[in-house]
């Protein structure tokens, strides 16, 4: 029988495969490679999606070739945080959510877009800016952590 609260725990809120609340200094390799593993894989869909939009013109600010690069670039960027977990690429990528609040706060939002889902979306860039300074930390301390043993190594694996 299927159970949410076993899938929960081992999708979600598992230490070992998805260690979000687990501090920095208390991370091994393998929850660190969890982790960024999985930054990168959402955050080069979404800016993948960022690039493709802004070259069709479907984004909400139309056909933008700078946007098309920056969100390239970013791309790239989180792809090494996720396999080679350089700080500089970190800080490169932690610029991304800082520059879509600024150009928010210059351009604002669309026009048919609703007060909730404006504040949504600053509440989400805001937890996205806090998560990116987690991120840099991972990677600064990266060559520092230990390499533990998982503590039950017969699960299988996120992916």
């Amino acid at each position: 029988m299927f159970k949410l609260q076993n899938f929960l725990k081992r999708y979600v809120w598992d230490p070992e495969t998805t260690p979000y609340f687990v501090k920095v200094s208390d991370l091994s390799r393998s929850q660190a490679d969890n982790e960024l593993f999985f930054f990168a894989l959402m955050a080069a869909i979404l800016f993948g999606m960022g690039t493709f939009t802004s070259i069709t013109g479907q984004a909400p600010y139309g056909v933008s070739k700078a946007a098309a690069i920056y969100c390239f670039t970013v791309v790239s960027a989180v792809v090494l945080v996720g396999t080679v977990k350089t700080i500089y690429a970190a800080v490169y990528a932690a610029s991304a959510p800082v520059i879509v609040f600024f150009a928010i706060f210059f351009f604002g939002f669309p026009e048919k877009m609703a007060l909730v889902d404006e504040l949504l979306v600053l509440l989400i860039l805001l937890c996205s800016i806090r998560y990116m300074w987690r991120i840099i930390l991972i990677c600064r301390v990266y060559s520092l952590l230990p390499k533990r043993a998982p503590e039950n190594p017969s699960r299988r694996r996120l992916f």
